[in-house]
């Protein structure tokens, strides 16, 4: 499977690391693009965020060479703390593990900003995880990623 595996972050529109899956020297692109749920308008929209802090492509999903993604709803209370996180959906089913711990662990470990006001924020995001095996078409895979990300979670 894999001899070894590392991670390198950059940060744009989208979080990314890099991993030799194998010894054929092939270097996957890994792609995690986030989105979270405006409903201050009457008809509640996904907005991508160009800024995510620092996540890994999850090492379940990876060692399996797959893509996925989650929708999570959770609060996030005054002082940052977030509270009733719950997974919505995710998807496909046969790494709904994998990407369930990994939308988790991107909220838990999220740096929430403390606010001055005394009302708990009720958010839903969607983290979209996308993988492909040509590197060297970087730019083609993060558009790839954010095509899928405008599809259903299902």
């Amino acid at each position: 499977m894999y001899k070894s595996l590392f991670a390198l972050t950059l940060v744009c529109t989208s979080i990314s690391s890099f991993a030799n899956p194998d010894l054929s020297g092939r270097n996957p692109f890994v792609d995690i693009q986030a989105q979270v749920l405006d409903t201050s308008t009457g008809k509640p929209t996904w907005q991508r965020l160009d800024h995510i802090p620092y996540v890994q492509y999850p090492t379940g999903l990876l060692n399996q060479q797959g893509s996925g993604c989650a929708i999570v709803n959770f609060a996030v209370t005054p002082d940052g703390v977030v509270k009733n996180l719950n997974i919505e959906n995710s998807a496909p089913k046969r790494f709904s593990k994998d990407v369930r711990k990994a939308a988790r662990q991107i909220v838990r470990d999220w740096q929430w900003p403390e606010r001055t006001d005394d009302q708990t924020l009720e958010l839903t995001m969607r983290f979209d995880y996308c993988l492909t095996f040509d590197y060297d078409k970087k730019s083609e895979a993060i558009a790839m990623c954010v095509e899928h990300s405008e599809q259903a979670c299902e």
